[in-house]
C-alpha cells in the first residue's frame, strides 16, 4: 500500500511539472508540448535540471546559467499536485472514477493557480473541468442504467449544475461582473455536475468564508503581503482590489470532494 502510494505521489509530481509548463505557456503562443528552457535566458534545461521539486532546491531557486530567480511556482505546483493525487488514491475509487478524479484536480490547479496571475479563468480549461465533472457524477452511477433512466440522469446534472451557479449569476449579473467573474460562475456549474446540489452549495459556502477570511487577514497584515513579494500595485488591498476568487472556490470544491466537509454539520457540532 505506501509502495503504491509513493508511486502516485511520484506521477503526480510529474504531472505536477507539466502543469507548471502549461499554465506559463498557456496563451503566450508557445507549444506546451516543447522542451522546456529558462525563462529569463531562454536556455534549454538539462534533465537534472527537471527533476520535480529536487532541481529547484538543488539549483537554490535560481538559473544555473544566468543566475536569474526560478519562481517557487514551480516546486509549489508539484507538491500540491502529488498531494492531491494521493489524496484521490485513498478515497478507494474504482479505476474509472480516480483516473476522471485525478484528471479534474490537475485541471482545477491549472484554473487555480492561472487564476492567480492573470485574474481570469481560461475557457478552453473551464470547459475541460464541466466535461470531467459531468463523467464524474457517470462513473458514480456506473454507466449502467436503464435507458429510460439516462434521462433523469442528465436532467439531475442540468438541475445540480445550474442550482448551484445560480447564486454566483446572480452576483455577475448584479455588479456587471464587477463582484464575480464569469468565469466563476462556469467553474461553479462543474461543482454542481460533479457533487449534487447540496455539496455544490456547500463548496461555494465554504469558497466565500475562506475568500474572506484571507481576504481580512490581507489587508491587515502588511508584512504578510510583503513576504509575498507582489507586484507594486497588488500591495496595498482594499476592498476594490481585484483578488482571484477561483482558488477559494477550488479549495472549497476539494474540502467536500476529499474530505465531505460540511459547514452545517460543522456548526450544528459547535453549537
Amino acid at each position: 500500500m505506501a509502495l503504491t502510494v509513493f508511486g502516485v505521489a511520484i506521477f503526480g509530481l510529474l504531472v505536477g511539472s507539466y502543469l507548471n509548463v502549461y499554465i506559463l505557456r498557456l496563451h503566450t503562443g508557445k507549444s506546451t508540448t516543447g522542451r522546456s528552457g529558462c525563462m529569463s535566458c531562454g536556455s534549454q534545461l538539462t534533465w537534472k535540471e527537471l527533476v520535480p521539486v529536487v532541481s529547484y532546491f538543488a539549483l537554490r531557486g535560481r538559473c544555473r546559467r544566468c543566475g536569474s530567480a526560478i519562481s517557487k511556482q514551480y516546486w509549489m505546483v508539484e507538491l500540491t499536485t502529488a498531494l492531491l493525487f494521493v489524496l484521490v488514491w485513498v478515497q478507494g475509487l474504482t479505476i474509472i472514477t480516480t483516473l476522471i478524479a485525478l484528471a479534474m484536480v490537475s485541471v482545477l490547479v491549472i484554473i487555480a493557480v492561472y487564476d492567480i496571475r492573470h485574474t481570469i479563468i481560461p475557457n478552453q480549461v473551464v470547459y475541460i473541468f464541466l466535461i470531467l465533472a459531468v463523467l464524474a457524477y457517470g462513473t458514480s452511477t456506473g454507466f449502467i442504467m436503464p435507458q429510460s433512466l439516462w434521462s433523469y440522469h442528465l436532467l439531475t446534472i442540468i438541475y445540480s449544475a445550474l442550482g448551484t451557479a445560480s447564486p454566483l449569476f446572480v452576483l455577475w449579473f448584479i455588479s456587471k461582473g464587477a463582484w464575480m467573474g464569469f468565469g466563476d460562475v462556469k467553474l461553479t456549474l462543474g461543482f454542481g455536475a460533479a457533487l449534487g446540489l447540496y455539496q455544490g452549495v456547500m463548496a461555494i459556502m465554504l469558497g466565500f468564508v475562506l475568500g474572506a477570511i484571507v481576504g481580512v487577514t490581507i489587508m491587515y497584515a502588511p508584512k504578510v503581503i510583503n513576504s509575498l513579494h507582489l507586484r507594486g500595485d497588488a500591495k496595498h488591498i482594499t476592498m476594490k482590489s481585484e483578488v482571484p476568487f477561483a482558488p477559494f472556490l477550488i479549495t472549497g470544491f476539494l474540502l467536500v470532494f476529499l474530505f465531505n466537509f460540511d459547514l452545517v454539520v460543522l456548526f450544528e457540532t459547535l453549537l
